[in-house]
């Protein structure tokens, strides 16, 4: 007998044509946080709480990287 998951918390957001939902829920596994992204299809991706710390901190490396990339294309268009 399969056991169902439990949601904790859920989110969204909608960026450009797509929306992106960011779900914390538990199975017999254990707790993960899922990103799922919708625009036409389906993704998403799989992160066990354990290493959400670690995911955090990359993420957040590559979003700095990317923000000043943006301010690059900026101020060479302005």
């Amino acid at each position: 007998m399969e056991r169902p998951e439990k949601e904790h918390t859920s989110k969204h957001i909608d960026i450009e044509s797509k929306r992106f939902f960011f779900d914390v829920k538990e199975n017999h596994k254990g707790k993960y946080l899922r990103i799922t992204e919708l625009s036409g299809g389906r993704s998403c991706i799989v992160i066990p709480l354990g290493g959400i710390s670690e995911f955090k901190d990359r993420l957040n490396e590559v979003i700095d990287e990317a923000t000043q990339l943006l301010a690059g294309d900026m101020a060479s268009s302005g």
